[in-house]
């Protein structure tokens, strides 16, 4: 088996060249949800690579997403796991149905195309009964900015009115899933009802002579409506991936399907090593788990939808890595498309950025919403690990903050920094917090100053032993940053005053930036913006004749909303930013490069 870093590249040079989908067949390209739980509004999810990995907090979405996907081919639904009932209610939406849209390329006539499937009341023909929770593809629908359905589809793709669903195997796993018939029954199962069997145990007993002659015999056995089918044993092949994941040696596994237990249908494992033979009885859970998940993507067919719930429980980041390894190369053998949730920084450690999508339930809407294109050490941010190696950047107003926080939310950097600004502007900055910040050599923390700040810095390197003299320092000091320091030190003590001051020059040089133009209005303002807006044309000959920007603005949240208050200027400002941000101009160029400068520092 490859390593991990192979397996990806291997991955992603097969399927950047397959736009036909003429390997990665029946892949779903990406789902949309006009309408569906408490996803936000027209949320989509782009797959834009074969393995894509959910990132989020509980509750964020990521098995409501999984669920959706399972539903998406012909013959599945999503009701398998969600379903209306008096204690849960699916409350339906009072003009629309709860519904989602998937993307594929057609089969045969090769198109890119989309599926609708909305959930409705149904009745039953034989039982006359209404199914609240049906699920059916439903005809193109315009509202959902969805196409026309051509009239010369070609009829292998398409039925007269709509684009087939996608026939596909698909492999659900969670942590029920991975439940054995032991474990289903021991700790979940019915109290015993059969006369002289008074414990669970006793059942258990019972019956495991049964389950044994079956692995024995390799056969199916029966007793009465119970059964055990033919049990499998698992190949050399998935023998040493297992053996390889949790570091155990084995001889022999076999698994079968029984229900002897509770009448309800369960796995059931037996191990052979050079020690021992025992059951899921006695296997640790990670054992369990790894054995049937291992045997069933092995078993899967070409081009299956693989659909993994936080397959991480119960093993060890070691294990966790080699798992994925072993889903990895699956992927590229069988042309998988596989979605993982997970809680788990080591398992999406190495992935590349198209891989991973963090959901997220917004605080003021409680809408689930997605980021897309996430580095594995920014998702990590998202999943619980310690905010602490965050940087910080220090702006000097409420305008800069916005510019610089709309550039790390479009390189998906947001987790990697907080951006602070502080009432009282760049005085407050040089006299306090970078009086802090170089004292205790602090390196997580960065200024962005505005343009018209900028001065020239001084490498304490080039500095002779003269200029390290008090006054000379002093000199340097107002002469990078614009005003006099004060320096607290020990009264007789100058050599405390020399280091203080030494400190302040070296992080002036290695950890002060500045932005483009002289303020952040400036950066942003466009008159092509302006002549877009709704405005009257007097209004807008008025604010181009405005020569600072500042009053540009001022002049257009007037017009713009009838109020020129703090609340109406930055409404202003960000309806610039917005257009501003998508042209990637100059000086976006230049913030991105401070940017990713101090990511290396």
């Amino acid at each position: 088996m490859n390593n991990i870093q192979e397996n990806i590249n291997s991955i992603s040079k097969i399927f950047k060249a397959d736009e036909k989908r003429k390997n990665f067949k029946k892949y779903i390209d990406y789902i949309r949800f006009p309408f569906f739980k408490n996803f936000n509004e027209n949320l989509r999810v782009n797959f834009d690579y074969p393995v894509t990995f959910l990132v989020g907090q509980n509750g964020s979405g990521k098995s409501s997403l999984l669920q959706a996907l399972y539903g998406t081919p012909s013959g599945k639904s999503i009701a398998s796991y969600w379903y209306t009932t008096d204690l849960d209610p699916i409350k339906d939406l009072k003009d629309n149905r709860h519904c989602f849209i998937y993307s594929f390329l057609t089969e045969y006539s090769k198109k890119q195309v989309e599926v609708l499937k909305e959930r409705i009341q149904n009745k039953d023909k034989k039982t006359k009964k209404i199914n609240p929770d049906y699920w059916e593809p439903a005809r193109p629908k315009m509202i959902y900015g969805m196409d026309k359905f051509p009239k010369n589809a070609d009829a292998r793709d398409s039925s007269k009115t709509r684009w087939n669903l996608l026939k596909n195997n698909v492999l659900y796993m969670d942590f029920r899933y991975s439940l054995s018939a032991y474990d289903k029954y021991f700790y979940f199962g019915s109290k015993p009802s059969q006369g002289e069997l008074n414990r669970k145990q006793d059942v258990i007993r019972k019956y495991a002579p049964r389950i044994k002659s079956t692995f024995d015999h390799n056969r199916k056995s029966s007793y009465y409506s119970r059964s055990a089918n033919v049990p499998v044993k698992l190949s050399a092949y998935e023998l040493d991936v297992i053996q390889n994941i949790l570091g155990k040696k084995y001889i022999e596994a076999k698994i079968t399907e029984h229900d002897y237990y509770d009448r309800e249908r369960g796995f059931a494992i037996r191990y052979k090593t050079n020690k021992s033979i025992y059951s899921e009885a006695y296997a640790g859970s990670g054992e369990i788990a790894v054995v049937n998940l291992i045997h069933d993507i092995y078993k899967s067919e070409d081009n299956s939808l693989v659909l993994l719930d936080e397959p991480e429980t119960s093993l060890h980041p070691t294990a966790q890595k080699r798992l994925i390894n072993f889903v990895l190369e699956q992927c590229k053998i069988k042309k998988l498309q596989v979605v993982i949730s997970t809680h788990s920084p080591d398992i999406i450690e190495g992935m590349p950025k198209e891989a991973i999508k963090i959901l997220y339930e917004h605080e003021d809407t409680g809408k689930v919403n997605i980021i897309e294109n996430v580095y594995p050490e920014n998702a990590f941010l998202h999943i619980g690990r310690s905010f602490s190696d965050k940087k910080v950047v220090v702006v000097e107003d409420v305008f800069a903050k916005l510019i610089v926080d709309k550039i790390l939310e479009k390189n998906n950097d947001q987790g990697l920094f907080e951006v602070k600004y502080f009432p009282g502007g760049e005085s407050l900055i040089k006299q306090e917090h970078m009086l802090v910040y170089s004292k205790e050599q602090d390196r997580r923390h960065f200024v962005f100053f505005d343009g018209d700040q900028k001065k020239s810095k001084i490498d304490i390197a080039d500095l002779s032993d003269k200029d390290k003299e008090i006054e000379s320092l002093e000199s340097f000091v107002k002469k990078v940053v614009g005003e006099a320091i004060k320096f607290n030190h020990d009264s007789g003590r100058p050599e405390q005053k020399i280091d203080l001051m030494l400190k302040y020059l070296e992080y002036h040089h290695d950890c002060v930036f500045y932005l483009p133009k002289n303020i952040p209005e400036e950066i942003i303002w466009d008159d092509d913006v302006l002549e877009r807006a709704d405005l009257k044309g007097e209004e807008k000959e008025k604010i181009k004749k405005l020569s600072k920007y500042k009053e540009k603005f001022n002049l257009f949240a007037e017009y713009n909303s009838g109020n020129n208050t703090a609340q109406y200027q930055k409404s202003a400002f960000e309806y610039f930013l917005t257009r501003w941000i998508d042209k990637e101009n100059a000086d976006y160029i230049i913030i991105e490069s401070m940017i990713d400068e101090i990511k290396k520092i």
